[in-house]
């Protein structure tokens, strides 16, 4: 089951344009950190990631790699990969990810569900969000 998963936020920590690995990770890995803009993110996500366990193949007892479920990390939800998502627009010219942080962006990608039953977010895009003129303090 393939599912796409699109969040809206703000960025709050980027290693994409400059992958990092940390010690229990052999290979360098782009990481991206948002701050959603709706808090119902969290609970759909949840439900998106139930959906894709309950209609998964059958989960091997014996494992060669062992991931641990990463998609919320406090207030924030992580997105993970290994081969660097496309950045679109104003984006595109980013040369250091410091520059990512804060911008109000839309990242896509899909939930990846491995062989031990763990999930991460994979991204595949990341392009800026635009804010609609909404304001819920003004009649």
């Amino acid at each position: 089951m393939n599912t796409v998963i699109r969040v809206r936020g703000w960025v709050t920590e980027s290693s994409v344009i400059h992958p990092q690995s940390r010690v229990n990770e052999p290979d360098k890995i782009h990481r991206l950190h948002i701050q959603p803009e709706n808090p119902n993110t969290f609970l759909e996500l949840e439900q998106a990631v139930m959906e894709v366990k309950r209609h998964s193949e059958p989960i091997r007892k014996r494992k060669r790699y062992h991931h641990r479920d990463e998609l919320i990390d406090g207030c924030e939800v992580v997105f993970k990969s290994f081969y660097r998502p496309k950045l679109y627009e104003e984006f595109k010219d980013f040369r250091r990810d410091e520059e990512l942080l804060g911008k109000f962006i839309q990242a896509v990608g899909h939930i990846r569900i491995f062989e031990d039953g763990n999930v991460i977010l994979t991204i595949h895009i990341i392009e800026p969000a635009h804010l609609d003129n909404f304001d819920p303090l003004l009649p």
